[in-house]
């Protein structure tokens, strides 16, 4: 135990450690100060307990630490209401949202910046300043003449709004708390209060109001100085680093002088007068001795979670575990543990000298080095009697090299700055056999982290209910232009490079049995493909290849490419669908996403054409004859089967079955319908046409819509 020599402390410790030093006299300050029971310092789980009672202290920070802070105010919950469509089959609901303003102290000294802020164990605020949730951040440094918050103003009044000067202050605005079960969750802060590393006496130094004036350099990461009174602020830095402060003018100081007791003389002043030995030594028992040492402390490099370090020493029988709530490096913990457990074999070896008079400024914490002892001791407690000073002396631990250690690492989650949200409205052909009215795929993904967003919805102005967007969708731009091809047979010469939204997103190669299966489809612009290879180039481009084209009847779009147009992964779980009464075929769809990032976000807007209503176009389509009679010939296909896999034609998906045949010349024009495929046209029936080019076209009639059409050039 230190032996702390006051002759006067005096004032109380201000802000949140409170309580009163008191006055300390003479060499009953160890009793005083630490009492005669067990220490009681800060413990580890002190900091990461968010308080928001009356009276609670808040720590005095230094360095960079991770604490919860105390919620010092605070507002209603407010509730909004959003209605949310249900998707495709479900029905729409009201969905509720709430939000919470307060304010956090978290020093009751000033403290450069705020970092990381992380909310349930999640990252809330991320290292660049961003926020994770919808709301605001402030920060209030903690200074003397700071002003008051202009939410806290707006709410309590100009007049009544305290500014909390002195205390540092996190105030969140319209925090969004859905991710937290509505309710405003466990906050801890990453607080700077100085850059770099802080000495350990200037901790003691400004920890006790000035009452301490120590000299140790040993560099603390951070430390959070909180407790009940200037005793728990200091009594872990003390007790840990072993400083033993002495009298001084007013203050104690642990900067000793080195004495030399050079003679006999000197050391054995009056020891056969009174009966005292001379010189006086004892050893302590191993079995008093600790084994082993732990050292608790916080872990800037595992997010400051609670790290434990560990020194041992043959010999001893006991174990013994330190709570330091301090930042530091695994390394430094351990050297510090080493440095504990050294120190504590160390004083096992005792001394006590008897001096004369002239060494009556012998303070604890003077480094003694005198005939016979051999080494360097400390002193550890001075008395004076009938002019004899007594000394009593401790070994004095050496320094050793302390071995690297591995503190292991921290499972953090991904702090990434929210990025805009990219949305794609896809007008796909019916990929489930039916639909009952015009809708649209809503895809969306960003470049950063993915979080859930919420996207606005209109058609024709008139706003619809809002949709949920949870997983993202798996997309990206062209960057080159898809040459046209066959939907007949595989391309194995076309192929097209994309550049992902997300560079994390991964696409992977198939074989034909899983192509078979339907495995890789995709949007590429109005098209729907299916790739066999995908070939990854860097930075989340890659070549797709060996190619299946216009899938589910989109051959219409072969044709139509260009460069930056969508690419899209169809994958039911990632795409949103937009369903819309049959009316409203040909309706302008806007959407716009309200994420993180989207601040500047523009509405997209696309018409709903209809393509899900449409049955699939008539294919191998061929004209043969001329002026005198045509006979035009075609296959059907059905959205109720795509594979032709037991030699059957698939049910038509219609009420029935009809087909529009158009001759077209110039301006000249004529229409057929029949109600199977094929048709035969008399010569009579052609007697408006004339020689010369002809473009022959072919649309079945669904219940809803008709296909687009097949088309063919012919020469009469």
């Amino acid at each position: 135990m230190a032996t702390l020599v006051f002759s006067a402390v005096g004032t109380a410790l201000g802000g949140p450690v409170g309580g009163a030093l008191g006055s300390l006299v003479g060499q009953a300050v160890d009793q005083q100060l630490f009492g005669s029971g067990p220490r009681r310092g800060p413990r580890l789980g002190d900091l990461a307990i968010q308080t928001a009672s009356y009276g609670t202290m808040i720590p005095r920070i230094y360095g960079a630490m991770r604490v919860a802070g105390s919620v010092i105010w605070a507002t209603d919950l407010v509730e909004s209401e959003t209605a949310v469509s249900g998707g495709k089959g479900g029905s729409d609901s009201l969905q509720y949202s709430y939000s919470a303003s307060f304010a956090v102290a978290l020093s009751s000294r000033r403290v450069l910046r705020i970092g990381r802020v992380w909310a349930d164990g999640k990252l809330l605020r991320g290292a660049a300043g961003d926020l994770k949730v919808a709301g605001a951040m402030r920060f209030h440094e903690g200074r003397e003449g700071q002003a008051v918050d202009p939410l806290i103003a707006s709410v309590e009044g100009v007049a009544g709004a305290s500014a909390f000067r002195g205390l540092a202050l996190a105030v969140f605005e319209d925090l969004a708390l859905g991710e937290y079960g509505n309710r405003i969750p466990l906050l801890t802060f990453e607080v700077i209060a100085d850059e770099g590393a802080v000495a350990a006496g200037f901790v003691l130094g400004d920890a006790s109001g000035g009452a301490i004036d120590s000299g140790s350099m040993v560099a603390l990461g951070g430390y959070a100085a909180h407790g009940g009174d200037r005793r728990s602020a200091v009594t872990p830095v003390v007790d840990l680093l072993g400083i033993r402060v002495r009298e001084g003018t007013g203050v104690a100081s642990d900067r000793g002088t080195v004495v030399r007791i050079a003679t006999a003389r000197e050391v054995g002043c009056a020891g056969s007068e009174t009966g005292r030995g001379a010189m006086v030594r004892s050893r302590a028992p191993l079995g008093e001795l600790p084994s082993g040492m732990s050292l608790g402390y916080y872990d800037p490099a595992r997010d400051y979670q609670a790290g434990l370090a560990g020194a041992g020493e043959a010999g001893g029988r006991t174990f013994r575990t330190i709570d330091f709530a301090a930042a530091l490096s695994a390394d430094g913990a351990r050297g510090l543990a080493e440095r504990r457990l050294a120190r504590s074999w160390a004083e096992r070896e005792r001394a006590t000298l008897h001096l004369p008079p002239s060494f009556l400024d012998l303070q604890p914490g003077d480094v003694v080095e005198a005939d016979g002892l051999g080494g360097v001791w400390e002193v550890e407690r001075v008395e004076v009697a009938a002019l004899i000073v007594t000394a009593q002396l401790v070994r004095r631990v050496g320094g050793g090299a302390v071995l690297p250690a591995d503190g292991g690492r921290a499972s953090s989650g991904v702090d990434a700055v929210a990025a805009a949200t990219q949305l794609v409205l896809l007008d796909l052909p019916v990929l489930d056999g039916t639909s009952s009215g015009p809708t649209l795929a809503l895809a969306a993904a960003s470049a950063g982290s993915w979080r859930s967003i919420s996207v606005s919805v209109t058609a024709n102005a008139a706003e619809r209910p809002a949709l949920s967007v949870v997983r993202a969708a798996v997309m990206g731009r062209a960057v080159g232009v898809l040459a046209a091809g066959s939907a007949v047979l595989r391309d194995d010469v076309g192929q097209v490079v994309v550049q992902m939204i997300d560079p994390a997103a991964w696409l992977t190669s198939c074989d034909d049995d899983a192509l078979a299966m339907g495995m890789n489809l995709a949007a590429l612009g109005n098209e729907l493909i299916q790739f066999e290879v995908a070939e990854a180039l860097g930075g989340g481009r890659f070549r797709l290849s060996r190619l299946l084209r216009g899938r589910r009847g989109s051959d219409w779009a072969i044709g139509g490419h260009s460069a930056g147009e969508a690419f899209v992964m169809i994958d039911a779980a990632r795409l949103i669908t937009i369903a819309l009464p049959v009316e409203m075929v040909g309706a302008e769809v806007a959407v716009l996403p309200h994420g993180l990032g989207d601040g500047a976000a523009v509405a997209l807007r696309r018409v709903a054409a209809g393509e899900a209503l449409r049955p699939p176009s008539p294919c191998q389509l061929a004209v043969a004859g001329g002026l005198g009679g045509l006979q035009i010939d075609w296959v059907r296909r059905s959205r109720m089967g795509w594979a032709w896999s037991d030699g059957l034609d698939a049910p038509i998906g219609e009420a029935g079955e009809l087909y529009r045949v158009r001759v077209e010349q110039g301006a000249i024009s004529r229409e057929w319908s029949c109600a199977a495929p094929g048709l035969a046209i008399a010569g009579g029936e052609l007697a408006l046409f004339s020689s010369g080019a002809a473009i022959v076209s072919v649309v079945q009639v669904g219940d809803r819509a008709v296909s687009r059409p097949a088309l063919a050039t012919m020469q009469f």
